[in-house]
């Protein structure tokens, strides 16, 4: 997931610097989706289930998602963060970076996040990438008495 949300994230700082009329919304979907992503990655780095992610409150909401990243012990220096995620969540809360609602985005332009998303991910990815080793290393072992077999699996 983390590497998912960093592509996403590439891909808003392409769009952000072309800076051409009539893509800053999709400059901010990206970037949504990314903080999405990547703090989603966070809560399953701590345990959340996959599929938990995608049920309830937090499905695409940023806000609610950052507030549980925040309950499960995840501390932001940057300033920018919280506001950042509780703004995208108000601006899409109709899906409106999807689809035209006729909502007036008022946030800054695309650029003046990078840093603060930057320092999100340096912070995150650590945690992450330690989770993923860990949970490799148990598949590994969980695993351990197939190796050799021919194994089919299925969904």
């Amino acid at each position: 997931m983390l590497q998912r949300g960093q592509s996403y994230y590439r891909a808003f700082q392409i769009v952000a610097e072309c800076n051409e009329p009539g893509l800053s919304y999709p400059a901010y979907f990206l970037l949504a989706h990314a903080i999405e992503v990547i703090l989603k990655s966070y809560l399953v780095a701590k345990g959340t289930p996959k599929p938990a992610l995608g049920r309830g409150q937090l499905r695409h909401d940023v806000g609610l998602v950052f507030a549980e990243c925040e309950k499960q012990g995840l501390v932001v220096a940057h300033q920018l963060i919280k506001p950042l995620a509780n703004q995208i969540a108000h601006i899409n809360q109709d899906y409106d970076l999807r689809y035209p609602t006729g909502f007036i985005s008022s946030i800054p332009g695309p650029r003046h996040y990078i840093e603060a998303v930057d320092e999100l991910l340096a912070l995150i990815t650590p945690i992450v990438s330690q989770a993923a080793i860990m949970a490799k290393i148990r598949h590994d072992a969980d695993t351990r008495h197939l190796r050799g077999s021919k194994i089919r699996w299925s969904d």
